[in-house]
């Protein structure tokens, strides 16, 4: 049974391994790999996506996730091999995976009695998250290259280009220990972040004279005001707060 939620945990395990390591070219076939399944890179946006969905009504979720339940399995169907193939290819890595990731697997799964009481629990805290407001409800998804993962910045990137010649030795061990944070320390950090930066901005913006950069804080406060939650933008905004102090 393919288990998505697993896979990413393990992905984003091997970059962190390979980042640190400087042993990148296994993690580049990795990245090429996936970039060339579209089936798979459909589901893999999909888990990012429902990060930050949310319904207002808790019969609206309740559809949906009956819905989804169909869905993901016959999603899962037409990437059992390739997720094989990539699971292989991650090996024994193992990385931690979230609670919502975890409700997703379980839906992968054919039904039968043994794992009737663990997908109802699934489908029970997936409606729970979904009617859970969000630091940012935005729910749609731009583009490929500005979606909500760091793993994204890569796969739409150059990978030695972004890692290895952009950034510093600091910046790299920054990335490292980002990648570290569970979603609960994101949550917890990033809106405090916001707030550092546009207290300082806002400064900015009342001592300005200068239109040019007026324009540019004020681009920059509202770039900052729809970053969601993320690991990428979490670098984002401490690259930003540092340019500032």
């Amino acid at each position: 049974m393919n288990k998505i939620g697993v896979i990413k945990a393990k992905i984003l395990k091997k970059l962190t391994e390979s980042f640190g390591s400087g042993e990148k070219f296994e993690m580049k076939q990795i990245l090429s790999k996936i970039v060339t399944n579209k089936d798979f890179k459909e589901m893999y946006l999909f888990y990012e996506e429902i990060e930050n969905k949310f319904f207002d009504n808790s019969d609206t979720a309740k559809l949906y996730v009956e819905e989804l339940n169909s869905l993901l399995k016959t999603q899962s169907k037409k990437i059992s091999k390739f997720c094989e193939e990539l699971d292989n290819q991650l090996g024994d890595v193992t990385g931690e995976v979230n609670e919502v990731y975890s409700c997703l697997d379980q839906l992968l799964e054919e039904d039968n009695f043994n794992n009737l009481d663990k997908k109802i629990i699934a489908k029970k805290k997936l409606v729970e998250h979904l009617t859970k407001k969000k630091n940012n409800t935005t729910n749609e998804v731009n583009s490929f290259t500005i979606n909500e993962n760091l793993l994204y910045s890569v796969l739409a990137n150059n990978f030695n280009t972004l890692y290895l010649e952009k950034l510093n030795e600091n910046q790299k061990e920054e990335l490292k220990n980002i990648l570290a944070l569970s979603t609960e320390d994101l949550e917890k950090n990033i809106p405090t972040l916001k707030e550092d930066i546009l207290s300082k901005v806002t400064s900015m913006l009342n001592e300005s004279k200068d239109s040019d950069l007026t324009n540019k804080l004020n681009s920059v406060v509202s770039e900052v005001g729809q970053m969601e939650i993320s690991k990428y933008n979490y670098f984002r905004l401490k690259q930003l707060k540092d340019g500032l102090d």
